[in-house]
């Protein structure tokens, strides 16, 4: 079966969600905390969303430069991990065996093809203040996951799950805010006000992959928004000139989800601008994008992971395909 265009890419790109004990990035995780199980503020279904709050803020909690929130899915405690590079919730085989199973698919990673994958409809999706019910999620074993971070991981949830809000993540603060907005992209709740930004630009929806142009030295390249990757990554058949901008720091293996390992290098960003604004000393890992690009269906330059959203607060419009910065102190240039 051909590669799908698809959910993957935080699955697809865990990135080094599995690389091996020696790299340093591999942080021993925080241990389950216990949540509360409140009456929730806001219920949402796959297809109708009925809220009754137009801002919610969630802590995040962070393994390494993983982005946790804390969620109960179908009365299994744990963690979900935000993921912008997919659209689906993708949940994890260790605790999802049960219920109406759909036909697999294929997916394509840095690491090549992956395992096939299953479908299940899962009940109820608990996250903060927040409520989901009968959710289409893709299930496939990360259990590599949980062994790397020593954390309970359940799964990966995607911007499907968030498309009635504009998104808004603060890395520093750790807290994710979430605000309903019109189809103006006018926040609902008129006493939330959203800060002056440093940058604005467009991002372009590909089958559910956020995409953006930014720039390499002087030419243009495209990349795709995803917290679910710890690093950023550029293609390794990128030209020579937009190579040799990173500085290369050492070498080391990586397994995706798949279980094939590649050779991967780590360096530093030295010429990448966003917008008018350059960004320098951002950590990149240099590899294959190739599988990626063929699951997407469309060429990917690179993927801007943790690092790049640890550059300042994010704010996500995805209906009107927007993306703001209010970049950190010291952040840029």
């Amino acid at each position: 079966m051909a590669m799908t265009k698809f959910w993957l890419s935080g699955l697809v790109l865990l990135l080094h969600l599995s690389i091996f004990a020696k790299v340093d990035e591999v942080v021993a995780g925080k241990a389950l905390a216990q949540l509360k199980m409140e009456p929730p503020i806001s219920i949402l279904s796959l297809n109708n969303a009925i809220v009754n709050s137009n801002s919610i803020v969630i802590p995040l909690k962070r393994a390494g430069k993983l982005i946790l929130i804390e969620a109960t899915v179908d009365s299994i405690k744990g963690n979900l991990i935000l993921d912008t590079g997919s659209m689906k919730l993708v949940l994890n085989s260790i605790y999802f065996r049960d219920g109406r199973r759909k036909a697999g698919s294929v997916s394509g990673g840095v690491t090549g093809k992956v395992q096939t994958v299953s479908k299940n409809t899962i009940r109820q999706v608990r996250m903060s203040e927040i409520v989901w019910e009968n959710i289409e999620a893709e299930i496939v074993d990360l259990g590599h996951l949980e062994s790397a971070r020593n954390v309970k991981i359940l799964g990966f949830y995607g911007l499907s799950m968030l498309k009635d809000f504009e998104i808004v993540i603060d890395l520093q603060a750790n807290v994710l805010e979430l605000h309903r907005i019109d189809s103006n992209g006018d926040r609902l709740n008129t006493e939330s006000i959203r800060p002056s930004l440093d940058l604005s630009l467009p991002v372009y929806n590909n089958n559910g992959i956020l995409l953006i142009q930014a720039k390499i030295g002087k030419s243009n390249y495209t990349f795709c928004l995803d917290t679910g990757a710890e690093s950023n990554v550029l293609c390794s058949s990128l030209p020579d000139r937009a190579l040799n901008t990173v500085s290369v720091t050492r070498r080391s293996s990586l397994r995706g989800a798949g279980s094939k390992k590649v050779e991967v290098y780590h360096g530093i960003m030295n010429d990448f601008t966003l917008g008018k604004h350059r960004i320098n000393g951002m950590q990149t890992m240099v590899t294959s994008l190739k599988a990626m690009s063929d699951a997407y269906g469309i060429e990917i330059d690179g993927m801007l992971g943790c690092d790049f959203f640890e550059q300042g607060i994010v704010f996500l419009d995805i209906k009107n395909r927007q993306m703001g910065i209010q970049f950190y102190k010291n952040a840029k240039e």
